[in-house]
């Protein structure tokens, strides 16, 4: 797989993205009672795998920012008899870690357009809110809106880092879902026009050129449709039989 392109912008304000951590943490272990409780948006998971991989995943990050390398990957050696204290635990040494270095230092990321920890910053805030909405789902209760600020970001960040950029070197690495035609994403006052073909992804902003199909709706609905956790609660127009084939695909750039 190639690396993705992506075009830097201004990004939310970093100590909103701290805030966004430790709240969406802390609602992820108050909603959870029953550990074993299946997790609807990562098939065969349960609420105890879901609290051990973020956990994992932010002491991961923190080890990445520390040696300015690409630890292992699962980590070793930290103890996970207990999700919850493990989750608690590891959100305190990410948050303590983050602030302590800023976003501005130059360390170790997986996306080569980016190398700061400000990226790490907004990676785990909004690593944090999608697993939030898992631990709602798995304990049945109602899944508390995003706010439309973190839902807009979060929204750019997936079509632009995951999505965008040339995906596949050769014939042999092509995508399941080979999608040929320009979609647009529409969310409050924001767009996006995506233009699929078998080997890449080419994503534009407030492109008005036409499209095979425009998809608009809440920041909120938008984001979790493209993570695979909501349904497709919005207007369609335009060839709505493209509807399962980019849902492939996103879920191909989301893993």
């Amino acid at each position: 797989m190639a690396p993705r392109q992506h075009d830097a912008e201004n990004r939310l304000p970093w100590d909103l993205y701290l805030a966004v951590i430790r709240i969406e943490v802390d609602r992820a272990l108050e909603v959870t009672d029953d550990l074993d409780a299946a997790v609807p948006g990562c098939p065969g998971w349960t609420a105890r795998d879901l609290f051990e991989h973020v956990g994992l995943v932010f002491r991961h990050k923190v080890e990445s920012m520390r040696t300015a390398s690409e630890p292992p990957w699962p980590l070793t050696g930290l103890d996970t008899s207990d999700v919850r204290r493990l989750l608690a635990e590891e959100t305190a040494t990410l948050l303590a870690e983050l602030q302590q270095r800023g976003p501005r230092e130059v360390r170790h990321t997986w996306f080569p357009d980016d190398r700061s920890n400000g990226f790490w910053f907004r990676r785990m805030a909004l690593e944090a809110t999608v697993h939030r909405v898992d631990a709602e789902q798995a304990a049945g209760t109602e899944v508390t809106p995003i706010e439309p600020e973190v839902a807009l970001d979060g929204i750019d960040e997936f079509l632009t880092i995951f999505v965008g950029g040339p995906w596949w070197d050769d014939d042999e690495e092509l995508t399941g879902f080979p999608v040929d035609a320009r979609i647009r994403i529409v969310a409050d006052d924001r767009a996006w026009t995506l233009a699929f073909s078998h080997h890449e992804v080419v994503v534009r902003k407030d492109d008005d050129a036409p499209v095979d199909l425009s998809l608009e709706g809440s920041p909120h609905a938008v984001y979790l449709w493209l993570w695979g956790r909501g349904p497709a609660d919005f207007v369609l127009d335009g060839r709505k039989d493209l509807l399962k084939e980019l849902e492939g695909r996103f879920a191909e750039a989301g893993t």
